[in-house]
């Protein structure tokens, strides 16, 4: 099994700094969405990375979090109130008695065999007022498309297409999901990202000006990750399609610059520019 190396967990403060200026970063997004004095839980907390952000946004919350990586639970322990080195499942007693207002699971779901069955147990700790913030990679992303479409799907340390990862979601699995555990959606983030600035190589990338226009202007492509706040729901769960997409990072101008510009397609265009305009002086 794939495991990921020490060095991984190490991440140095001006990471922590491009992490909180980051608008598409879920977990800067997550700095945006907490209140002050909220008791919050990480799930997943790594090496601290969420507490670091939060304490430079200047945020006062209290924080626990569930790490199973024992190294990198030592590493986040001075940024948590508590750390619990483990899975979720062991410490379900502790999360019933602590009465969160904020349950994080930030890029982790896709990591277990069974998220369905997780879920439904955790729900069965919360409180009705706990809200849940879940962040997962988005398969449908274009990168990952145009990728496809050239044959590639080349698995990566830290990215999408993760050793580590188990499950893969798009944005209509992910309600589906939800809605059968009993979750309600409050609000839905799509971070967007140019398929030419992440960890896919252009090279594995090729598509034509027209495929590159339909994926660019599709908010489903550019959707690097989605990120949602969900509310736990006795009764039948409402139609989610209802609640707006918000939208984070960039858009699908963008991403044609990228490919115009950063392309080699654009030395011919420019080319042929040239011998025109020397046709128009002659």
């Amino acid at each position: 099994m794939f495991k990921r190396p020490e060095q991984n967990y190490e991440v140095s403060d001006q990471v922590v700094d491009g992490i909180l200026s980051d608008l598409a970063h879920p977990l800067s997004c997550i700095a945006g969405l907490l209140t002050n004095g909220a008791h919050v839980l990480d799930i997943g907390a790594g090496s601290g990375v969420l507490g670091r952000v939060l304490s430079r946004a200047g945020l006062n919350v209290e924080i626990d979090g569930i790490e199973p990586n024992a190294f990198a639970a030592n590493l986040a322990r001075k940024y948590y109130r508590s750390v619990y080195t483990g899975f979720a499942e062991e410490f379900y007693e502790q999360i019933s008695n602590a009465q969160y207002d904020f349950v994080i699971l930030a890029d982790v779901i896709e990591h277990m065999p069974n998220p369905q069955e997780v879920l439904s147990e955790l729900l069965m700790c919360l409180s009705p007022k706990t809200k849940l913030i879940v962040s997962v990679p988005n398969v449908a992303f274009g990168g990952i498309r145009l990728a496809l479409l050239n044959g590639n799907f080349d698995y990566v340390d830290s990215g999408l297409l993760e050793h580590t990862h188990l499950r893969f979601f798009t944005k209509n699995t992910l309600k589906e999901l939800f809605s059968l555990i009993g979750l309600e959606v409050d609000r839905a983030i799509s971070l967007e990202r140019s398929f030419y600035r992440t960890e896919f190589s252009r090279s594995k990338m090729s598509a034509s000006f027209i495929t590159m226009l339909k994926l660019a202007f599709s908010s489903d492509a550019r959707a690097y990750q989605y990120l949602f706040v969900l509310n736990k729901c006795d009764g039948k769960v409402s139609n989610s399609s209802r609640v707006p997409q918000e939208h984070k990072g960039v858009n699908g101008i963008t991403i044609m610059q990228d490919y115009i510009f950063g392309s080699s397609q654009l030395m011919p265009l420019l080319h042929r520019a040239y011998r025109q305009l020397r046709k128009l002086n002659a």
